[in-house]
C-alpha cells in the first residue's frame, strides 16, 4: 500500500503538470525552390535579403535560390516541379500560357522593363526614327518582341533596317560594324558605359511599349492547392525587395555573397539601376495592372505569337498582392 506522503506527492506532480504551459513545437519549415531568371547578381538582391535577413524563416520557409543562365528553361523548371517558383519576363508567361502550360504570375518585381537600345554618341541615331538605313543585332525573343512592337507603333518599316545575328561580344558595336545594339539597363548597359559613357540610350517604354520584366510565377496547382505557402513566400519576398531598396549598401554586401561577378562597384551599379525598375513611384512593389497585361497580350497577338486566345485571368492573379497590401480576405 502506498503511503499517504507518496500519494500526496503524486497529486502535487499531477497538479503542477496540468498547470504548466505546454510547449508548442514549431512545424518543420516548408521547402521552397526558386529558379532565378539569370546568374546570381544584385538584380536579385531582394531575394537574397529575404533569405539572409530571415524574412523567409519568419514565414517558416526554407528557400533555395537556383541561378539561371544560358540553356536554363525557367518555365520548364517550374512546370516540371523541379522549382516551385520562377522569375521570367511576363511575355514568356503569356506565350507559354497560350501553348497550354499552367503558369500564372503572382507579382512583378521589375515593373519597368530594363530593355534598351544603344547607339554610339557620334552615330546620329538618337531616336527610333533614325533607325532606317542602319543595322541592329536584335537577338532573343524578348528583345525582338519589343523592337518590332516599337517599330510597329511608330510606323517604321523593319525592312529598312539590317537585322544581324545577336552576340554577347560587343566588339562589333564598338568598332561600328553594328549601329544599334540591345542592352539591359541593370546589366550589359553598365559594361557599355564603362567603355563609352556618352552612348545614346533609347527606352521603348518611353514610346509606350510596356512589358513587365522580372515576374514571379508558379503553377496553377501550387497556387490553388497551397495558397498559404504562396502568400507567405510572396510576403517575405516583397519585404526583401523593400529592405534592399531601403538599405542599398547592406544589400550589395549580401548580394556579393552570391554574385558570380565579385566586383562590388558593378554590383552596386546593378542595384542602383534595378531600384527604379522595382519601385516606380506608382503603386506598391510587385503590383500588376490589367491594362499592362492586356497591352502585352495585344503586342504578342499582333505579332502572331499566341497559339490560342485565352482570358488574361488565366495568366496572372493579384489576389496575393491584394491580401498583402490591402488586407483583402
Amino acid at each position: 500500500m502506498k503511503s499517504r506522503s507518496t500519494i500526496l506527492s503524486l497529486v502535487v506532480v499531477l497538479i503542477l503538470s496540468a498547470c504548466s504551459p505546454r510547449v508548442k513545437t514549431q512545424p518543420a519549415p516548408d521547402l521552397v525552390t526558386v529558379q532565378l531568371k539569370w546568374i546570381h547578381q544584385a538584380q536579385f538582391a531582394g531575394f537574397y535579403m529575404a533569405l539572409e535577413k530571415g524574412f523567409y524563416a519568419d514565414e517558416n520557409l526554407q528557400v533555395t535560390l537556383l541561378p539561371g543562365g544560358v540553356g536554363v528553361d525557367i518555365v520548364d523548371e517550374v512546370v516540371s516541379g523541379r522549382a516551385d517558383f520562377g522569375i521570367v519576363g511576363a511575355e514568356y508567361l503569356i506565350l507559354n500560357r497560350g501553348a497550354g502550360k499552367p503558369v500564372k504570375a503572382i507579382a512583378t518585381t521589375f515593373r519597368n522593363n530594363p530593355f534598351v537600345l544603344v547607339t554610339m554618341p557620334d552615330s546620329g541615331i538618337t531616336d527610333p526614327y533614325d533607325f532606317p538605313g542602319h543595322s541592329a543585332n536584335i537577338g532573343a525573343i524578348d528583345g525582338l518582341i519589343q523592337f518590332e512592337a516599337l517599330l510597329y507603333k511608330l510606323d517604321i518599316d523593319i525592312n529598312q533596317i539590317e537585322i544581324l545575328p545577336y552576340s554577347y561580344n560587343l566588339d562589333d558595336f564598338y568598332n561600328g560594324s553594328i549601329d544599334i545594339t540591345p542592352a539591359f539597363s541593370a546589366g550589359s548597359l553598365i559594361e557599355i558605359r564603362e567603355q563609352h559613357p556618352d552612348v545614346n540610350v533609347i527606352w521603348p517604354i518611353d514610346y509606350g511599349i510596356h512589358l513587365y520584366s522580372d515576374t514571379i510565377f508558379s503553377t496553377d496547382n501550387l497556387i490553388e492547392d497551397n495558397s498559404d505557402l504562396v502568400l507567405r513566400f510572396l510576403r517575405a519576398t516583397l519585404k526583401g525587395h523593400q529592405y534592399a531598396i531601403d538599405h542599398p549598401e547592406e544589400a550589395v554586401e549580401i548580394a556579393l555573397k552570391f554574385a558570380q561577378n565579385p566586383d562590388p562597384t558593378i554590383q552596386r551599379q546593378m542595384l542602383d539601376a534595378s531600384i527604379p525598375l522595382i519601385y516606380t513611384g506608382e503603386d506598391e512593389i510587385g503590383w500588376m495592372k490589367k491594362d499592362v497585361w492586356q497591352g502585352m497580350y495585344n503586342i504578342l497577338d499582333q505579332q502572331g505569337l499566341i497559339n490560342r486566345s485565352f482570358d488574361l485571368n488565366e495568366v496572372y492573379t493579384t489576389k496575393f498582392l491584394e491580401e498583402i497590401y490591402r488586407g483583402a480576405p
